[in-house]
């Protein structure tokens, strides 16, 4: 070799450094079915100091959606496309009951498809997660005992070596992640005691649980001896999930660290608080004095998110319904909740501190959001002045929290009004971190990204909104055109709309009424038939099927 060769070769190789140590970590932190108004900073009486501090040293978005629900909201999360071209579509979930055999409501993520991990981890990142998937997947590819359990919950389907190989193609492991901790499906108990069955994996395999924290459990039942109660009331060490997957998380970010080591992805995603309601008892004993007067919760939650100018002050919040006074079991799912909600933050914080110790929080941009409103078991009221929940498509089913912060760049205590949506953060992402999108992919041509990069709008710049934004959901449509306006077609409980007779019709000026108090359809007809056409071609476009015909193959889907 030629001393110039040896010259350009040294350039190259320094080059490659520098653009490698320009490139920041990326971390991105999920919690599951928190309501919009849980935090601190956002207006909440939960005490979250850890998220308070974060947002305070970032930014805050005040119209962030997602798509409503579990896996729809994480397959546009991982993809940065539309949940029905991924297999989401109209409410799917990824789990075997749910599964359909129509590419939209699939229940799965195809593998022609690139994530956000496999193209970060093609570009030299170390790509780690620790937490909930619900993507689809399964083991079942060495297992009879599997093979048969997909049998009984595909009845009519052939089980073929392909399915099963594209069953193991759907993993973690298999989509890119180096390094993986947690659940493949939806919930789980979050106490587990040692000897007692468990679904935590560790990248292929069953995980080894840390049993050496002690807690007094509190599980929430509904009936006795229901689902998720064979830990209440007991005190001793335990694994809770919470912990658990920070734990692991903390690992992994430590092996990871050093100026000697790459950029890494890291993806968190806590399960809490989504059901089953298990927190520790001292946590749940703080938080039921704080729910005895719900009227007065909601309306400091109100006015506490427009104290932090997430919300118009002009602007009208949702009345809420407030059950009877005498509803004991209410107040104590919301006490519950607000347990769950105070260990996530505990746990972000731990996180924090681990990225502070290991040097890296100066080079990682970190981002924090909910997969969607609070669930209906607790009735929307976190997602107040917002009304619906998890799976409507009003603003407190779509709507969530959502904050980025990165040092030197982002601006500290800022706020965006822009609106932006989960299949947003993969472009983003990937735009700080250097990465083309392909135009093809494991032999499949790509059509491109539906999402777009909101770099610009964490830079402090402002966004015009996407001319449209479509959800669905279980025989619900809806779709806000242009940032303003917003209709709803059949908004709310399937078994309930599918009793009404007509279309029901609802349209909203979110300008002018962004917690959705002023149905506009009566009186702006043509807006409300332009918009259902939208709605329809988007329907068709993406594959999305009648509810109707879906439940022809799930009968149990509603319930």
């Amino acid at each position: 070799m030629t001393m110039k060769s040896v010259v350009l070769c040294m350039i190259v190789l320094v080059t490659s450094l520098a653009c490698a140590a320009e490139r920041p970590n990326i971390v991105i932190i999920m919690s599951d079915d928190s309501g919009y108004t849980d935090l601190g900073c956002y207006g909440g009486e939960i005490d979250t100091p850890n998220l308070d501090a974060l947002a305070a040293q970032g930014m805050r978005l005040s119209n962030f959606y997602s798509n409503g629900r579990c896996s729809p909201t994480r397959a546009s999360l991982m993809s940065g496309l539309e949940c029905a071209k991924v297999g989401f579509g109209g409410g799917s979930l990824g789990d075997w009951p749910r599964e359909m055999p129509y590419p939209a409501h699939r229940g799965r993520l195809p593998y022609e498809i690139p994530l956000l991990p496999e193209l970060l981890k093609v570009a030299g990142y170390h790509t780690m997660m620790s937490g909930k998937w619900h993507l689809g997947g399964s083991l079942m590819k060495d297992s009879s005992v599997r093979q048969d359990e997909w049998k009984k919950t595909h009845e009519g389907w052939e089980l073929t070596d392909a399915e099963i190989q594209s069953d193991f193609n759907a993993l973690p492991s298999q989509r890119g992640f180096d390094e993986y901790f947690g659940l493949y499906g939806a919930q789980d108990d979050f106490f587990a005691l040692p000897g007692q069955p468990h679904r935590i994996m560790d990248g292929n395999k069953p995980a080894k649980l840390d049993y050496s924290q002690s807690y007094a459990m509190h599980c929430y039942v509904d009936k006795p001896g229901g689902r998720s109660s064979k830990n209440h009331g007991k005190t001793g060490k335990a694994f809770y999930d919470t912990d658990g997957v920070t734990d692991r998380a903390i690992e992994m970010i430590e092996g990871a660290s050093g100026t000697d080591k790459p950029p890494f992805l890291m993806y968190v995603a806590y399960r809490a608080p989504h059901k089953p309601l298990q927190a520790p008892e001292e946590l749940v004993q703080k938080y039921l004095p704080r729910f005895q007067e719900l009227t007065k919760v909601a309306s400091n939650r109100a006015a506490g998110l427009k104290a932090n100018g997430l919300f118009p002050q002009s602007a009208e919040a949702h009345r809420r319904w407030i059950p009877n006074v005498t509803d004991k079991a209410f107040r104590l799912q919301l006490a519950i909740h607000a347990a769950m909600m105070e260990k996530v933050d505990e746990n972000v914080g731990r996180v924090i501190d681990a990225l502070k110790a290991s040097g890296e929080f100066d080079s990682s941009l970190i981002i924090y959001l909910s997969d969607n409103g609070c669930a209906s078991h607790v009735d929307g009221f976190m997602n107040t002045p917002y009304v619906g929940s998890k799976a409507l498509v009003w603003e407190g089913g779509t709507k969530t929290h959502f904050m980025a912060v990165w040092p030197d760049h982002i601006k500290p205590g800022s706020i965006s009004n822009n609106q932006s949506w989960v299949g947003d953060v993969a472009p983003t992402c990937l735009e700080v971190a250097g990465v083309e999108y392909p135009d093809s992919f494991r032999g499949q041509q790509l059509r491109g990204l539906d999402g777009r990069s909101m770099l610009k709008t964490l830079m402090g710049e402002t966004m015009a909104p996407m001319e449209a934004l479509f959800f669905n959901d279980k025989g619900q449509q809806s779709v806000i055109y242009q940032g303003r306006w917003k209709l709803l077609i059949e908004p709310g409980w399937y078994l309930q709309t599918v009793k009404a007779t007509g279309i029901a019709y609802e349209l909203y000026d979110l300008e002018k009424d962004p917690a959705e108090t002023k149905n506009l359809a009566d009186s702006d007809l043509a807006m409300v038939q332009r918009l259902a056409k939208m709605c329809e071609t988007w329907k068709q476009d993406s594959g999305i099927v009648d509810y109707a015909e879906i439940i022809k193959v799930r009968p149990k889907d509603p319930f």
